[in-house]
């Protein structure tokens, strides 16, 4: 359908890779990769297509590396990361295919309009830490957490990108000195020494662009990335509440107990660090004491601080001497009841305008009910008398969950969310494995209906092969055969017979059709209504033999609907798009 090309050693929009992937918008260009947006013809979905770029294409340990990372991301499955669809590193260039999703980089939104509210700083922040805690869980870190790797969607949902990426741009030296540099401010003490990415690098990673978030600048830099190093190394951690006096003082904690030098005295794990600061949102949203903090703050007034101490608090002024009562006329016993009397009726005012706040404001909010597990009727049932609106974000494979029941929802259960707000559900369409069924001694059409009713993509083109037993036009078999246990993407060749191969081949033309021999109408349908121009041809092969009917280009963004006409019985007609079979009716 289409070809590949380069020019200048940048991919051109438009062509196809692989007769599967119509490139429609370079989104970026990478120190690795050209980032798409592609139309998978095949499924018919918006896809972000990440080609290698032309000096690293034919870098084969730097390919090695990248497939071992790939390969251990195909087991992640969350809502805040990136769903790998396909990887391809022997085609040229080199590609795989991720989820496309629609968002700005965190990256784009510090510099456009930080500093963010600190209750956007913690949805956004515990979005991050969720996905985290999924790479964490299955093994792995990120390795490269800064907010160019996060992109952040409608109502602040989170993905995270890039990850296991730092290994890779380690294989090749000039691509890992320009990697390090852009990530200097974000990376930890230890791996300056030489250390391996770990859960305490990646948490690290977190208290910076927190920091960044709330103040809208890194909390550690220089004018080269070898300086800012150095802060890293030998700076104190600066205070958060004197860059941005709102921030509350957990929150402080929070930031500071990430940035500490030594991984032993940070966050343990991501879950403690996501269970402090869903406290956090908890206590903003309830109007809740964030005076706590995860972290010893240096606040006594007694000892006097030392030099540069970034915590020190200004003295506490003494407590004047109470003065002595004045003597009035006003009976001790009636002093007391008055006294007793306006405690009782602010007491009263309290409890009321308490009592008010919680009818006025508590029924506005909500937990997300669990619904994982669930049919897809059933959870939109559950959800919308919950007062909220159910949305499918993807339907995707699941080895877990048989195909119409959720998997996996955002926010997530349990959640506490406004009336109204959207809920996100990814539902199974069942396993992404399927057992190849037999379609022997079927007819072509009709092995391909079957296959391709079972989610199988089946080849254009197909083997030929010679056969005593199974009639001309006839199954012989697949590729895989039956019985293989396959991924549902992976196509499936046909083998077609072609008859005992003894038979001369007819010399004579075909005789023309009977007076009575059958008119026949089809209508062909092709819809162009989201493409560019495109090339229109289509065959029919009838009683009066094998001709073309159409072959014209045809303007995109319409559907046409064609009316062929054929003669007798039986009846084929192939329809090609840019000299590619999209379509063939046998009937």
């Amino acid at each position: 359908m289409g070809i590949w090309y380069l020019y200048s050693g940048i991919a051109m929009t438009g062509n196809v890779l692989a007769a599967r992937y119509e490139l429609l918008e370079q989104l970026s260009e990478g120190l690795l990769f050209h980032v798409y947006r592609a139309r998978d013809l095949t499924r018919s979905r918006v896809v972000t297509l990440k080609a290698v770029r032309a000096p690293y294409a034919h870098n084969q340990p730097l390919l090695d590396t990248l497939q071992m990372t790939l390969d251990a991301r195909t087991r992640l499955r969350h809502p805040n990361l990136l769903e790998l669809y396909e990887i391809d590193l022997t085609a040229q260039p080199p590609f795989f295919v991720e989820e496309f999703v629609r968002g700005l980089d965190l990256q784009t939104r510090i510099r456009r309009t930080a500093p963010f509210t600190v209750p956007i700083a913690i949805e956004i922040m515990i979005g991050i830490v969720e996905g985290l805690q999924a790479i964490h869980s299955a093994g792995m870190t990120h390795g490269d957490l800064r907010p160019a790797n996060v992109l952040v969607g409608s109502e602040w949902h989170v993905w995270l990108n890039g990850v296991g990426m730092r290994g890779v741009y380690r294989a090749e030296p000039s691509l890992a000195a320009a990697h390090e540099a852009r990530a200097a401010a974000y990376t930890a003490p230890e791996l300056f020494r030489g250390a391996a990415p770990s859960v305490a690098s990646d948490l690290y990673a977190c208290g910076v662009i927190l920091f960044e978030m709330i103040t809208a600048t890194t909390p550690f830099s220089g004018e080269t990335p070898v300086l800012t190093a150095e802060a890293h190394l030998n700076a104190p951690i600066p205070s958060l509440r004197q860059r941005n006096p709102a921030t509350p003082r957990t929150v402080e904690g929070i930031v500071t107990k990430c940035l500490q030098k030594d991984p032993a005295h940070r966050y343990a794990t991501a879950l403690h660090l996501l269970n402090d600061l869903k406290a956090v949102r908890d206590a903003l949203r309830f109007g809740k004491s964030l005076g706590w903090s995860p972290i010893d703050l240096p606040d006594s007034t007694d000892a006097k601080p030392a030099s540069g101490d970034i915590f020190a608090r200004k003295p506490t002024p003494p407590t004047p001497a109470p003065e002595e009562e004045e003597e009035d006329d006003i009976p001790k016993w009636l002093r007391t009841m008055i006294r007793l009397t306006g405690a009782l009726v602010v007491l009263g005012l309290v409890i009321g305008f308490a009592a008010w706040m919680a009818l006025r404001f508590v029924p506005e909010d909500r937990p997300v009910p669990q619904v994982v597990g669930k049919t897809l009727e059933e959870a939109n049932r559950i959800l919308r008398q919950a007062e909220l609106e159910p949305e499918v974000r993807l339907e995707g494979y699941n080895e877990q969950y048989p195909p119409g029941v959720v998997y996996s929802i955002s926010p997530p259960e349990g959640r506490v969310v406004r009336k109204g707000s959207k809920v996100y559900l990814w539902v199974s369409k069942g396993s992404r494995y399927v057992e190849v069924p037999n379609v022997s001694n079927m007819p072509e059409s009709r092995a391909r209906r079957e296959l391709e009713g079972m989610g199988l993509a089946v080849m254009d083109s197909v083997e030929e092969r010679p056969s005593a037993t199974v009639p001309l036009g006839y199954v012989i078999g697949t590729v895989p055969p039956a019985g293989a246990r396959v991924d549902r993407s992976r196509p499936i060749k046909l083998i077609v017979s072609i008859g005992s191969g003894y038979d001369p081949a007819p010399t004579t033309t075909p005789e023309p059709p009977q007076p009575d021999a059958p008119k026949r109408q089809f209508e062909v349908k092709i819809d162009l209504s989201d493409q560019p121009n495109r090339r229109i041809r289509i065959e029919v092969e009838d009683a009066l033999g094998k001709r073309t009917v159409l072959d014209e280009l045809r303007t995109g963004g319409q559907v046409y609907t064609i009316p062929v006409e054929a003669q007798g019985n039986p009846v084929r007609i192939r329809v090609y798009v840019d000299e590619q079979l999209v379509q063939e009716i046998v009937r």
